[in-house]
């Protein structure tokens, strides 16, 4: 059973007809496109993703064209929907799992390749990780600094300056990841 978000009920509309094309991916993630004619004539088409328990992980709608067909407009709601998928996946590398925060390709041309065959969203995200995690660092070495009976002055402003640039990398990185 689906659990519904926010964006299926304010695209709802059941005195509209729909079509429905839905596909189970081979790990049980749920994928479901509709596209109906809105009373303007536009075609419209809902995007769901589902986990295999049911619960959304993503769900959208967009405006098409005025007179679009119906199969047109699911074929492009599936394409987005793989690409939705493909999004929400992590990315691992195809030829070994990686354990470390270090790459563990050392060949500097496979490096330069590897980063070439990652999409922006990847690199993205791996920034968002590397920017959560280099926070968490920061406010753990402020938060022993402000449990210390004395600290150097010295010390104290590196490291509220260390916190600071944490702070604003996570926020710039969110704001580019998140778009």
């Amino acid at each position: 059973m689906r659990r519904r978000g926010a964006q299926f009920w304010l695209w709802t509309n059941t005195r509209l007809p729909i079509h429905t094309h839905e596909e189970v991916l081979g790990d049980g993630v749920q994928v479901e496109v509709q596209a109906r004619v809105s009373h303007e004539g536009v075609t419209q088409v809902f995007i769901g993703i589902y986990a295999d328990s049911g619960w959304a992980i993503c769900e959208e709608f967009h405006d098409r064209c005025v007179g679009e067909y119906y199969c047109t407009a699911l074929k492009w709601g599936a394409r987005r929907a793989r690409e939705l998928v493909a999004d929400t996946l992590a990315f691992v590398a195809p030829h070994r799992v990686q354990l470390t925060l270090d790459p563990v390709i050392t060949d500097e041309p496979m490096l330069a390749l590897r980063r070439m065959e990652m999409t922006e969203r990847e690199r993205l995200k791996i920034r968002s990780d590397d920017a959560l995690s280099e926070y968490l660092a920061a406010k753990a070495a402020m938060l022993e600094l402000m449990r210390a009976t004395k600290v150097d002055p010295g010390v104290w402003a590196d490291h509220k300056e260390r916190l600071r640039q944490a702070i604003d990398r996570r926020v710039s990185v969110q704001r580019a990841y998140l778009r």
